[in-house]
């Protein structure tokens, strides 16, 4: 029953916001103060009805999305579709060198600045003096975090060959460390 009562504060709460927002009549007066305390109460209510407090606040949040979601799609507006920019027959295929700077854009940024960034957390934690565990621990927080950080740069640079040549220097340097 808690559950109930959370579910319907949280939609009439998220409603009665919608209200206000549209500045209907019924709710322009106090729709924002009712619709904030109906969201507090079903906060509440959820934490009251859950196991925990924590697992309670995260229900009335998926709870108030998924209330969202029904009003974003009550919300929508159709538009006609489009008449296709482009005549049938009319598309090109790019030119050879912009094939091979996306070519290298793909290689630099997936697997080379990948297996660098991954072979260099590596290498880094077998010089750290901590521990194995907590080393090895850094060096799997740290590779996306690297990974992420090379694609950016490959993708920014003018010149993409700088960035590859980096990857692959910093590979080369880390599988020699490591093995």
């Amino acid at each position: 029953m808690g559950m109930i009562l959370a579910t319907a504060s949280s939609a009439a709460g998220l409603f009665s916001l919608y209200g206000s927002w549209r500045n209907w009549s019924l709710l322009k007066r106090w729709g924002t103060l009712v619709g904030w305390s109906l969201l507090l109460l079903s906060c509440f209510l959820w934490a009251s009805s859950a196991a925990s407090v924590a697992l309670g606040i995260s229900y009335a949040l998926l709870a108030l999305t998924a209330c969202a979601w029904l009003l974003v799609g009550y919300n929508r507006e159709r538009r006609p579709q489009r008449s296709p920019l482009l005549a049938a027959g009319k598309v090109r295929w790019p030119a050879l060198s912009a094939l091979g700077k996306h070519l290298l854009l793909l290689l630099g940024t997936v697997p080379l600045a990948g297996a660098a960034a991954l072979y260099g957390s590596t290498a880094l934690a077998t010089v750290l003096p901590w521990q194995q565990g907590n080393a090895l621990s850094f060096a799997m927080l740290l590779a996306p975090v690297l990974w992420g950080c090379g694609a950016y740069w490959q993708c920014a640079d003018s010149r993409p060959l700088r960035p590859a040549a980096t990857h692959l220097a910093v590979l080369l340097v880390s599988a020699v460390a490591i093995y």
